[in-house]
């Protein structure tokens, strides 16, 4: 059920996205010039904001791999100090 609702949550939402950025373009070309100003900056904003989302999940996805990388060292590790104990234990019999 819930999977259901899901596409249509979406699809509100970016319907509104939509209909607010149609609202800020057309305030941009207010003929108040505090609020095209207004406008402008909440756009710049909106941008930056975009930018720094995609910035934090650029990085995000590095350290996920990152970690995973250090995940299979501590493995290999591992069984590299196994493995040398064997052989020790080996060496001495």
């Amino acid at each position: 059920m819930m999977l259901k609702k899901t596409p249509i949550l979406a699809l509100a939402v970016f319907a509104a996205s939509l209909q607010s950025c149609s609202l800020f373009r057309s305030d941009v070309n207010s003929e108040n010039p505090a609020v095209a100003a207004q406008a402008q900056r909440v756009e710049s904003l909106k941008s930056q904001v975009d930018d720094q989302e995609r910035l934090v999940d650029d990085a995000k996805s590095r350290v996920d791999a990152e970690k995973d990388r250090l995940k299979a060292l501590k493995y290999q590790l591992k069984g590299a100090q196994q493995n040398l104990k064997g052989r020790k234990l080996e060496a001495k019999s």
